[in-house]
Parts: C-alpha cells; structure tokens; sequence
C-alpha cells in the first residue's frame, strides 16, 4: 500500500525536520500538479498517518493498493 500525502510548500521543512528525528522509513518527495504543494509518498502506514494527524501538515490525502505480480 503507498500513501500519497499533497503538502503545502511551507509545511515541507516541519515534515521532513519530524522526518530525520523519528522516521524509520522509506519517504519520496516529488513536485505536485498543485500550485504550492508537494507530494510526499511513504509505504509506511504508521508515518503517514502521523503526518496527517500528528503534524496535520497534510491538504489531501490518496491511498494506493501496489499491485505485485508473482513471476
């Protein structure tokens, strides 16, 4: 499961300040279709979910199912 998280461009630094102190996962920043945000995207259901109420840094949020194939 990946979660996608939109930012605001401002809320970044306080995510990834929380991020370098207690984070023990995987996060992928990248820039967003939206005007002043971000998207982060972690694995970690734990941290995300932190992010979105702990630090309440997030704008919207979209859970994704991965899909691996067994070859």
């Amino acid at each position: 499961m990946i979660t996608e998280i939109l930012v605001k461009k401002d809320r970044m630094g306080l995510v990834i300040d929380d991020w370098m102190e207690c984070g023990e996962c995987d996060l992928t920043l990248r820039m967003s279709k939206t005007t002043g945000c971000r998207v982060i995207e972690t694995t970690d259901a734990l941290y995300a979910e932190r992010i979105v109420s702990y630090l309440r840094a997030a704008e919207k949020v979209n859970v994704k199912q991965s899909i691996k194939s067994n070859k």
